[in-house]
Formats: structure tokens, sequence, C-alpha cells
């Protein structure tokens, strides 16, 4: 996962906001016994020893961040503060580091280039459209793709993959773990297409209401997580014939 102080991250494109998050450690005087005698680390113009412990601290309170951020299946987090302060009373002094950011949704910028030049296809997209026919001939179900593969699918934004990411929505795989972390992987593949086309391609799935319940329901949690919502297409929604079937 991407960290950064920075509002923006180069090349990618940042298709949600979320919340700002926040992780706290406090850390007790033990921490720094081993270095309280060390003067001759100070004579020398800093203390390694401090130095480190204070890394270790700002990486458990980073690692705390990226946690509830991938709790969320944010792809980012910007804006990246981190203050440390120290905590004293009752004969006591602590410390405690405090990380602050902004985690996001991200996109590619340009996420699938469709150029012609002589007729020609650009040679990525042409890369690409050649992997996506291998893997539709010799995959039909998401329980065997592997982790890169579905990566592949979710963020290459074809259109020849709307398919197969419907067909997954209506796999159960139970207790299993593994399967249900690439069926989030793989619904990220919305996220990965232009706002207007997700969003006509999910609410026509709706409307046509050829759908199992657990797809139906899927689709709701990929609208809703992904801020899909366009009221105009609710109201179709509501007054389509299919209405019984999509408030299951």
């Amino acid at each position: 996962m991407i960290v950064t102080t920075t509002n923006s991250i180069e090349g990618r494109e940042i298709s949600r906001y979320n919340d700002p998050i926040a992780a706290n450690v406090v850390i007790g005087p033990n921490i720094f016994s081993d270095i309280g005698a060390s003067y001759v680390d100070f004579f020398g113009g800093r203390s390694t020893s401090y130095e480190k412990k204070m890394q270790e601290m700002y990486k458990r309170v980073t690692e705390t961040l990226k946690q509830r951020a991938q709790a969320i299946r944010a792809d980012a987090i910007i804006g990246l503060s981190v203050d440390i302060d120290e905590i004293s009373g009752k004969g006591s002094q602590m410390f405690m580091i405090t990380a602050v950011g902004t985690p996001v949704h991200l996109r590619e910028v340009a996420r699938v280039p469709v150029e012609k030049r002589d007729d020609l296809l650009d040679g990525e997209l042409i890369q690409q459209k050649v992997r996506a026919d291998i893997i539709l001939e010799n995959y039909k179900s998401l329980e065997f793709i592997n982790k890169d593969t579905v990566e592949f699918i979710a963020t290459s934004g074809l259109r020849e993959f709307e398919p197969l990411v419907f067909k997954a929505m209506n796999e159960d795989y139970g207790i299993e773990q593994t399967p249900k972390e690439k069926l989030e992987m793989l619904f990220r593949y919305f996220d990965y297409l232009p706002d207007e086309n997700a969003i006509a391609i999910l609410y026509n799935a709706l409307l046509e209401g050829n759908l199992t319940t657990l797809q139906v329901k899927r689709i709701n949690a990929i609208i809703t997580s992904s801020n899909f919502i366009d009221y105009a297409e609710a109201i179709n929604l509501l007054n389509s014939i299919h209405m019984p079937d999509v408030l299951r």
C-alpha cells in the first residue's frame, strides 16, 4: 500500500476519498532504559540508539494505519502526518506517537489507451487483449485464477471481463478465506472503469433482473462501497417491474 505525505500520487487518479483515520502508539519509559545512560552517543551529535527506537515506533504506528486503511479496501494513504508527544503526570513519563492520514481509492490515469495508428491498435492494448483472451478461454471460475491474474482483471479496464466478473458474483466459497480475498480484489474492476460506465453496467444488470439473490447483494455492496449511487438510475429501478427482486 502506498503511504505518502503528499496530497496526490503521481500517475494515479484518486477516485474516492474516505474520512481521515488515525493510529496511536503509547510508549512507556522503559523502552528508553537501554539508552538512558548512553551519554557518549550524545557527545557525537546524536544518539543512534534513540534514533533506532524512534524508527521502531514510527513503523508500528504506520503499520497500524495501513491495516485500518486496508480494512475499508483503500488503495493508498495520502497526507500522512506523524507527531510525537510527551505525556507526563503522577511521576511517570510516556511518549505517544500519532499518525493521521486520508485513505483513498485509486485508478490509473490512463487505464487502457485506445488509439488507432494506420488502423493498428496501440501495442500495449493488443498485449492486454491477448492476455484477456487467454484468461477467458482457460478460466471459468475465480477459484482457479491466481491473485496476479485477478489483479490484472480488476485493473485492466477491459469490458471483455464483464461476464467473468458477474459470474464471480454468484460464487459462494463459504468460510474459505483465500477465494473471498480474490473476490474483493476482483470487485475493484468497477473502480478502474470511468464512473459513468461502471454506473451504467451495474444498474443495467439490476434492471434486467436476471440475477441471483447473491449477485444482487454483491452489486448493491459495490454500488455503496464505491459511491456509485445514482438517483436517476435508482428511480428507474423503483419504477421497474423487477423491483421486488432488487429489494430482496
